[in-house]
């Protein structure tokens, strides 16, 4: 392979690596965005929601520990950027300790923080500028980047006939580089896009030398996958094309990646079962919904009876069991359409949308704090609990979503002083 075809292939290397850091610093927005609605709206109260709330920046983490790369690593950008996120994570977490106690934000700590995040976002700018000024690093990508890249490679002459391709293609495609050599890419071709799409493709790449885009692709089992394909026209010295460069990866591993962090962001990892933020952004768009059909909406708040003296007397490990037994009950009760979330301990809020009269809501209290009461047998122990469900309804009782959590809470403490298993409306003589 020629050194022009290397620096050609070295280039697009270049490009996905400037990418991915823009993908980091696209996270990292992501992450104070959450951030700075946790410590302003107090959306969080207990551990697990700071932890979850701060792994939401694992993305940073594990591009930043995965660098291998001497020349980048020894870059001073790059060790400033350790440095200034890994005090960012500290006062993230002290400023989040602070908003789960409901106590006013650190002024201090908080300036400090924003002012740590316009320094992490102008070490980024330099490491780009420097990674693309830095020789060694370009030369040590051009004897790597065709083997060892990640993304599929494949290289074709002028007229589309596959040259050599990388390991990363037959690990994504199936196609050894026996099977490819010689044979052009329609060999990938799925059969979901029509002509139309190619000829289109092919107009942009010879006019501008370069095309990307997604594509369906299928593997060699016959299975249809999503890609993200760049392709690169090669000039001889008379500016003619002599090669063509694809470089493509496998858009269902990344959305899996992204389904994961979503999840670990939003779920409660104990129950998997939406958690505060989840919780309240659900009840933000049902809220929305009710006011644009002028339907009704029923607020709950459930906790458990006996729960701990259950932890007390059988330890932690019986009790977390207990918490998802519950889950798994009470979300059986309950429709599709319905939301149930663990915001803490053995608390937790239920939402039900779509509320034609208050009957069908007693029918569903009724049914929770059943199942609830049922026996239980865990680790060769035999038990009853019970629950206090207190309900708020939308709009008779507010419009405000967070005045009708408020108001289910005050209706779910009425309903333990009145003797506990059963459930309660509020109403504004409830203190």
């Amino acid at each position: 392979m020629g050194l022009s075809l290397f620096q050609k292939l070295t280039e697009s290397e270049l490009d996905n690596c400037i990418n991915e850091i823009d993908l980091v610093v696209e996270f990292h927005i992501n992450w104070l965005s959450e951030l700075n609605r946790a410590i302003i709206c107090h959306t969080v109260s207990e551990r697990q929601q700071i932890k979850n709330i701060l792994i939401t920046d694992e993305y940073f983490n594990r591009w930043y520990h995965g660098v291998q790369d001497k020349e980048l690593i020894e870059m001073p950008a790059f060790k400033l950027l350790g440095d200034i996120h890994g005090e960012m994570l500290k006062l993230a977490s002290s400023l989040l300790a602070h908003a789960s106690r409901e106590e006013d934000i650190c002024v201090d700590e908080y300036d400090r923080f924003i002012l740590l995040t316009h320094e992490l976002r102008a070490q980024i700018t330099e490491l780009k500028n420097r990674i693309k000024e830095n020789l060694q690093l370009v030369a040590k990508l051009m004897g790597k980047v065709f083997e060892n890249a990640e993304e599929g490679v494949m290289i074709t002459n002028a007229d589309s006939y596959i040259l050599n391709v990388n390991q990363a293609f037959t690990n994504v495609t199936q196609y050894t580089k026996e099977d490819v050599l010689g044979k052009k890419p329609s060999i990938l071709h799925s059969g979901t896009h029509d002509k139309g799409f190619y000829e289109r493709m092919w107009d942009v790449l010879l006019r501008e030398k370069r095309w990307q885009g997604e594509v369906w692709n299928k593997r060699k089992n016959r299975e249809v996958y999503p890609a993200w394909l760049s392709i690169t026209a090669v000039l001889n010295n008379n500016g003619d094309t002599s090669h063509y460069i694809g470089i493509f990866s496998d858009v269902s591993v990344k959305n899996e990646g992204d389904e994961r962090l979503y999840h670990l962001a939003h779920y409660d990892s104990l129950c998997d079962l939406p958690n505060r933020m989840l919780f309240y952004d659900r009840l933000r768009q049902s809220v929305s919904r009710a006011k644009r059909n002028e339907q009704k909406i029923a607020v709950m708040f459930m906790d458990l009876d006996g729960f701990k003296q259950v932890n007390d007397e059988y330890g932690h490990g019986v009790g977390d069991e207990l918490l998802q037994q519950v889950s798994k009950r009470v979300t059986a009760v309950l429709r599709e359409s319905d939301t149930l979330a663990r915001i803490g301990g053995d608390e937790f809020t239920i939402i039900i949308n779509d509320v034609d009269r208050v009957e069908s809501i007693d029918a569903i209290a009724i049914k929770i704090l059943a199942v609830i009461q049922e026996d239980y047998s865990l680790h060769d122990l035999e038990f009853n609990v019970s629950a206090s469900l207190g309900i708020s309804l939308f709009p008779d009782n507010s419009e405000d979503m967070n005045t009708l959590v408020n108001h289910a809470d005050i209706a779910m403490y009425n309903a333990k002083k009145e003797g506990k298993n059963c459930f309660k409306y509020y109403d504004r003589s409830m203190q």
